[in-house]
């Protein structure tokens, strides 16, 4: 483990549980945000972003990627397991070519979702790839006026990439809108 700041956590790794203790060093402000970067014994890279908060304590488990293979889950030529980011960018490209899709889970599910009511959204499928989900839609202006689409109006909690492929639509224009967030505990 280690902090993006030198001397920010004081902690105790306890072998026998497989877990790290760690806190604030006295010393450390109490504002702002803490970034630490987490390996596991199998070499993969997580990134914890903490907010610090006046509260007994809290637990943080790190659940590994799923060992299914996949184009994201492949191992690079030295045998380092493929980054976050780069599982992220394989999962849009997947989505955006049809020849691809075989290589995730893939759920269709053409079913509209509201979202305004100048646009008709539907989600048109889901790609399961380990800790992360894809979600395919078509969006349709339905409105007389032209529509500027930007990606921050997409976003919600959870969301860690989106692409839209068209800007701009003009009455009846459509575009394809993938988006990437976090899997939930049900899915």
């Amino acid at each position: 483990m280690v902090p993006s700041v030198k001397g920010v956590l004081a902690g105790q790794k306890d072998e026998a549980l497989g877990a790290y203790y760690f806190t604030l060093a006295s010393e450390s402000p109490n504002q702002g945000t803490v970034t630490v970067f987490v390996s596991d014994e199998k070499g993969v890279t997580y990134k914890l972003i903490l907010v610090p908060r006046p509260v007994a304590g809290e637990e943080i488990i790190i659940r590994p990627p799923s060992e299914k293979a996949t184009p994201s889950s492949r191992a690079a030529a030295d045998g380092r397991t493929v980054s976050y980011q780069r599982r992220i960018k394989d999962l849009m490209l997947v989505m955006a070519d049809d020849e691809l899709k075989d290589s995730v889970e893939t759920i269709q599910v053409n079913k509209e979702v509201p979202l305004w009511k100048e646009g008709r959204l539907i989600l048109v499928a889901k790609y399961m790839d380990g800790e992360v989900v894809g979600e395919k839609y078509r969006l349709t202006n339905v409105s007389p006026s032209e529509m500027l689409l930007v990606e921050q109006e997409l976003y919600r909690r959870g969301v860690r990439a989106i692409a839209v492929e068209h800007h701009t639509l003009m009455q009846g224009d459509g575009t394809d809108i993938y988006i990437v967030r976090e899997r939930k505990d049900n899915e």
